[in-house]
């Protein structure tokens, strides 16, 4: 895929960041979007695709039409760029019944730490431009403009996880995108699918325009979830790819699965894409200090305020982590939900009533 070039779009960056933010409230809720359901929620194996950065309009019909079921759309790059088509894209790709995805441009090489805000900085990006939580959204690794992958290999797969760690405890599900060529010499791709299966979208070309996907020229690797075949997908100058595993959005990611009604009282458990397990509880908790609210159960997910002490904020559901903090889940409007630490161990930050 394409990095952006810096000269042609600085301008455009800095409009659109300033539009971005000035069109958020306090709590982090965007005005001006009304986060849109998907129009397919889901693709089976086999399905083309495309994906599509600012040098793509927002018009997507011709690629529905020459039969593209789903659209990866870029919605970020490092930490200061945002594409300025990525909502209408997003937008577009649902009308004409493509199941939209997200995805990052990787600058963090083998830094973790800027991994971490890397992450934050493509999930705020998501959100802004209506990718739903529990979509894919994918962190396109490749060497050069900005990125350096030359580092150590176990260097460079760490920060990589540590990206994926960071928009998995956002909700969304994890994609790691690269070369075949770097994914075999400079990722462990073992420790990836260790902990996330099946979740590698490699690009490996068999010449140049392709109308359809060559299985004999497949790249053999395991895990792979999506193959990026082609640069120019029936002569229309835009990436195709194809499923090679079924892709579902989770749309109650961090939700209760729906049951039907019962007469039981036993409350519902669920566990949700980190392996927390949750509770469902009803009730208000009153903040005794200032308490950071996230958009994840995760101290490294992207902030969405620091609420006062004596802020009264009702939740649905718990869940303890491994460091024996207890996460409280807060809903918020179009089902986009947050999270703030209610207790460690058997010390409570604040009132519940």
């Amino acid at each position: 895929m394409r990095s952006t070039n810096k000269k042609f779009i600085s301008a455009l960056a800095c409009a659109s960041a300033m539009t971005a933010l000035a069109i958020a409230d306090p709590m982090g809720i965007t005005k001006t979007h009304q986060v849109v359901q998907a129009a397919t929620d889901n693709v089976p194996a086999k399905s083309a695709g495309v994906d599509v950065s600012s040098w793509q309009g927002t018009n997507l019909t011709q690629q529905a039409k020459s039969g593209a079921k789903f659209a990866v759309v870029k919605v970020s790059e490092s930490t200061n760029y945002q594409n300025p088509h990525a909502q209408g894209q997003i937008n577009n790709a649902e009308q004409n019944n493509m199941m939209p995805m997200g995805y990052h441009y990787a600058h963090f090489g083998a830094d973790s730490n800027r991994a971490v805000q890397e992450g934050n900085y493509a999930i705020s990006s998501a959100k802004l431009a209506g990718v739903v939580v529990g979509s894919f959204l994918a962190c396109d690794y490749e060497q050069g403009s900005g990125n350096e992958t030359g580092g150590d290999r176990e260097a460079n797969t760490t920060a990589i996880l540590t990206f994926l760690d960071t928009i998995v405890s956002a909700g969304y599900k994890p994609l790691l995108y690269s070369g075949a060529y770097l994914m075999k010499n400079k990722i462990n791709t073992s420790r990836i699918l260790a902990k996330y299966p099946d979740c590698l979208w490699v690009a490996a070309y068999n010449g140049k325009i392709a109308n359809d996907a060559n299985f004999g020229y497949f790249p053999s690797m395991d895990g792979v979830a999506i193959w990026q075949f082609t640069d120019n997908w029936k002569g229309l100058s835009v990436d195709s790819n194809i499923a090679v595993k079924s892709l579902k959005i989770d749309a109650n990611v961090n939700k209760p699965v729906s049951q039907p009604v019962n007469t039981s009282t036993q409350p519902k458990t669920w566990t949700d894409v980190q392996g927390m397990t949750w509770h469902e509880e009803h009730g208000t908790f009153i903040t005794g200090g200032a308490i950071n609210l996230r958009w994840g159960a995760n101290t490294q997910s992207t902030l969405i305020a620091t609420l006062p002490a004596g802020s009264e904020v009702k939740y649905n559901a718990w869940a303890r982590d491994n460091a024996g903090r207890v996460w409280l889940q807060q809903p918020r409007e179009n089902g986009h939900d947050g999270y703030l630490v209610g207790r460690v161990g058997t010390e409570a930050w604040g009132t519940f009533k």
